[in-house]
């Protein structure tokens, strides 16, 4: 993978049989890559929609980028689509479904980069710009910032958070965050973008979010429920594990990512 053509200056040789010589650095957290790691589990009319606005995005992106796609669900047609792109580093892990959050830890265990890029198969890009380059920035410029939110905050398809300051900050009014005790605040990259910050408690969730690798090894490999038990509460667990930590949380501060899965709703 890090050995690939695509690190080679012109005219250098890919193997030197009379060199002897190692990476210096974790293999496992190299520097300025980012890891994308797309979750699938059938519907493959909705992943490659989704697949292919995120590529469409990934392509106007500079940086170094890997692929980890696991598909959840044993989907012959999804398995096909991965095999199929025309990327330079990709890794396809093919199984049953034993959860979101098996899927997860098998694709960050497989990942190579120092941040990681969590995508689940029904989440379409519908940003113009190129926010990834937007994100680097943000994780490069404040160390304090252990992730960073892409999902759109006005995404009509929200039914839980918004609103609600300790889940989506974003969406609240100052008299709303008060009262919550939730404290955010705009920042500027150095190239001019602005984008949000807060220190609420549930910055992590498997929305897509950018996350520094450094923080998932420190608050461990997600939760996994046991086979036949409610499967829904590891991400509410690895909040609480997240919280604990001193990082904050960023919104990248445009409306990267909308949900397609599920009916429009605004329950709260």
């Amino acid at each position: 993978m890090t050995s690939s053509e695509h690190h080679l200056s012109a005219g250098q040789r890919r193997w030197d049989y009379s060199v002897q010589r190692y990476k210096p650095y974790d293999v496992f957290c190299e520097k300025d890559l980012l890891s994308i790691l797309f979750l699938a589990h059938g519907r493959p009319e909705i992943t490659t929609r989704c697949l292919l606005s995120t590529l469409d995005a990934v392509s106007r992106y500079p940086g170094q980028v890997e692929w980890i796609f696991i598909e959840n669900g044993d989907c012959d047609e999804n398995f096909a689509i991965f095999q199929e792109l025309p990327v330079d580093r990709k890794v396809i892990v093919r199984q049953k479904n034993y959860g979101i959050n098996n899927g997860l830890n098998q694709a960050w265990a497989l990942s190579r980069g120092e941040w990681c890029f969590i995508h689940e198969n029904d989440w379409e890009c519908r940003s113009p710009v190129d926010f990834l380059t937007i994100v680097k920035d943000i994780l490069t410029e404040r160390s304090e910032v252990g992730i960073v939110q892409l999902r759109a905050v006005n995404d009509p398809r929200e039914n839980w958070g918004y609103g609600k300051p300790e889940y989506s900050p974003w969406s609240c009014g100052a008299d709303v965050l008060e009262r919550g005790g939730v404290k955010l605040w705009r920042e500027r990259t150095k190239g001019g973008h602005e984008f949000f910050i807060s220190d609420f408690p549930n910055g992590f969730n498997n929305n897509p979010i950018v996350m520094r690798k450094p923080l998932y090894r420190e608050c461990g490999s997600y939760p996994e429920p046991e086979v036949g038990t409610d499967p829904r509460h590891g991400e509410t667990e690895y909040q609480g594990r997240v919280a604990k930590t001193d990082c904050v949380t960023a919104h990248i501060g445009l409306e990267v990512y909308y949900h397609c899965g599920q009916t429009t709703s605004r329950a709260n």
